[in-house]
């Protein structure tokens, strides 16, 4: 069972995440990651990149190409609680709009290691 407490910093995480890229705000959103944290967005066709300085890379040509973007984040489920661990899903919603490709709808999954 997750405590109440840690299940909303998990999703105040989750939020922030969405927050920060929408935002551009790059420095906050690489913040959230660990210094080994891998980002697998290969299913969508996208980079899977490692570490905070990739991810910063990865953030920074986000930003660049974004016009705007905005990420609804639901269906939060957080299960496989040991100790100060935890892994989770998240669907998200996503529209966008890019230089380089224009409009853009996705429907994602976010499976993530807490």
């Amino acid at each position: 069972m997750v405590e109440i407490a840690d299940r909303l910093d998990i999703q105040q995480l989750i939020s922030r995440y969405a927050y920060h890229i929408d935002l551009k705000e790059v420095d906050a959103w690489v913040d959230l990651f660990e210094e080994d944290a891998v980002l697998d967005e290969s299913a969508l066709g996208m980079a899977i990149v490692a570490g905070r300085s990739g991810i910063r890379a990865y953030a920074n040509h986000l930003a660049e190409d974004n016009i705007h973007a905005v990420h609804f984040m639901t269906n939060h489920i957080v299960s496989d609680v040991v100790d100060d661990r935890a892994s989770g899903t998240v669907f998200g919603f996503v529209e966008a709009m890019t230089r380089s490709s224009g409009h853009g709808r996705y429907y994602i999954l976010y499976r993530d290691s807490y």
